[in-house]
């Protein structure tokens, strides 16, 4: 039987043997063989947001939430609208760490949609803010972002009522 390694683990095998069968590999490749993750930018987002809603104190935190009215992106052979009615929604944590999650959509300029999921953290007053979006993108010429790992940064703009999210693919 010639099946390939991974497709007879999955077909013969427990998923626990396969799991310990890729970490092995994993575990002998040679220091050379693995590469220093590298960021790679891919586009800025210019989002419009409204009013901040305050929901209150929780269990988790102080909770609140920031509705998005739009806004442009652009970036390597991508651009387009940043489509209203997604929203970040915030925890401040006890601890003075505040928690981010953010689900849109953005409008690329042939009409594909695509839902960004940006999950963070905001630390040290402000200094530290930093993203890892997941991306949800149809078929076709935008795929690649679904099987890809991205960070993000997130900064005010001289814009009113606007903030720029950077993203970066991690190569």
């Amino acid at each position: 039987m010639h099946l390939k390694p991974f497709l007879r683990c999955l077909l013969f095998l427990t998923p626990a043997i396969c799991l310990s069968n890729s970490l092995k590999a994993a575990e002998e490749a040679s220091p050379e063989a693995v590469s220093a993750p590298v960021l790679e930018y891919v586009f800025e987002a210019h989002v419009l947001i409204d009013s901040t809603v305050e929901v209150g104190t929780t269990a988790r935190g102080k909770q609140r939430y920031i509705p998005i009215r739009g806004g442009h992106f652009e970036g390597a052979g991508m651009k387009g609208e940043v489509l209203p009615g997604g929203a970040d929604w915030q925890t401040e944590r006890y601890d003075g760490v505040t928690e981010l999650d953010a689900l849109y959509s953005i409008r690329c300029d042939d009409g594909t949609v695509i839902i960004v999921h940006n999950q963070g953290i905001i630390a040290d007053g402000g200094r530290y803010l930093r993203t890892t979006p997941v991306f949800s993108a149809p078929e076709g010429k935008y795929t690649w972002l679904n099987s890809k790992q991205f960070v993000g940064t997130v900064s005010g703009s001289n814009e009113p009522n606007t903030v720029i999210i950077r993203f970066y693919m991690v190569r």
